[in-house]
């Protein structure tokens, strides 16, 4: 189902040129939000602990750990 049209067919043509620009313009994150977390290293193998397959940034950081963005303090 779509929207309801309007009652004015001016009005109806207006928001259909504006839905339509809306969808071809590319998406860009909201100025609020937060740039993602950059990776520690490339590849499969940390460099510091020669762990393989493991998390690309430290669980355990300034004492805590974190994941997801939920940090429990030890």
């Amino acid at each position: 189902p779509g929207p309801i049209p309007l009652g004015s067919s001016k009005d109806q043509a207006e928001f259909e040129q504006l839905v339509k620009s809306a969808e071809s313009t590319p998406a860009t994150s909201h100025p609020d939000a937060k740039a993602p977390v950059a990776q520690e290293f490339e590849g499969d193998t940390n460099p510091t602990t020669g762990e393989v397959g493991g998390p690309k940034r430290e669980p355990v950081r300034f004492g805590d750990w974190s994941f997801k963005g939920r940090v429990t303090d030890f």
